[in-house]
């Protein structure tokens, strides 16, 4: 029987059953990104807390719907999940906690293709082989694939050759350069 590994710690590990989502249809998982967050987690296993807000002896998930989703369903498939680790968030009521879902959920800095590139460069990471886990929705994705040129004949070469018109946003002169 396949386990899901944990490869973090927090303040407590709690059961999946006693985790209950609180943020409702405030973000949706569609089949493929659901796919890409499975694969992570069989391959890296849960590597980062649930954050959860305790209340009238519930286990609210602020963040980790996602994964509570996925590891339902994995667990229904067979798959043992094991207690997750979980680090608490204090609110003084559903209202807070509501709020803080939404902090969780904002993303302050924004990552470019540029900024990636760079940061995959320095650590010598492959995109390709973070492709089926990851959900970058700000990135360019066909900006890291790799060309393929292939060679073309005479007539599309000489329609590549060709010079296209530009025109002057000053005075609309139009020419060819």
């Amino acid at each position: 029987m396949q386990i899901v590994q944990i490869r973090c710690k927090a303040a407590v590990a709690l059961d999946l059953a006693n985790l209950m989502p609180l943020q409702g249809d405030l973000k949706e998982l569609s089949e493929s990104n659901f796919n890409k967050l499975r694969q992570g987690i069989l391959r890296h296993g849960i590597t980062f807390p649930f954050f959860v807000w305790q209340n009238d002896s519930k286990n609210y998930i602020l963040d980790g719907t996602q994964r509570d989703r996925v590891l339902t369903r994995m667990a229904e498939e067979g798959l043992t999940i094991p207690q997750l680790p979980c680090a608490l968030i204090e609110a003084k009521d559903r209202k807070e906690a509501a709020e803080k879902i939404l902090l969780i959920s904002s993303q302050y800095g924004k990552m470019t293709n540029n900024s990636l590139e760079e940061f995959l460069t320095e650590n010598d990471l492959d995109l390709s082989e973070l492709n089926d886990e990851l959900e970058l929705s700000s990135i360019d994705l066909e900006f890291f694939r790799e060309a393929n040129f292939e060679p073309v004949n005479a007539d599309q070469q000489g329609r590549l050759d060709k010079k296209n018109p530009v025109t002057c946003p000053e005075c609309g002169h139009e020419f060819v350069p």
